[in-house]
């Protein structure tokens, strides 16, 4: 086994990373499709969830902050 401070060569380390992880958890192995091109639909819903999200996010700041403000 190595120490922590035998590592600090570029290959030694390399070589432990490919040791360590499976065949298929190296980036090598894995096949990359790039991204997708969404409909309108689709463009338009993610869209309106996001601002789903951030109006929710502010009505539970409201929320909190209207419940510590009540009780002092």
């Amino acid at each position: 086994m190595t120490d922590i401070g035998d590592l600090g060569a570029v290959d030694s380390s390399e070589s432990w990373v490919r040791e360590v992880l499976e065949p298929d958890q190296l980036t090598t192995t894995k096949i990359h499709y790039g991204r997708r091109m969404l409909s309108r639909g689709e463009l338009v819903l993610l869209w309106g969830l996001r601002f789903y999200v951030v109006f929710m996010v502010v009505i539970v700041g409201l929320a909190v902050w209207n419940g510590l403000h009540a009780a002092g």
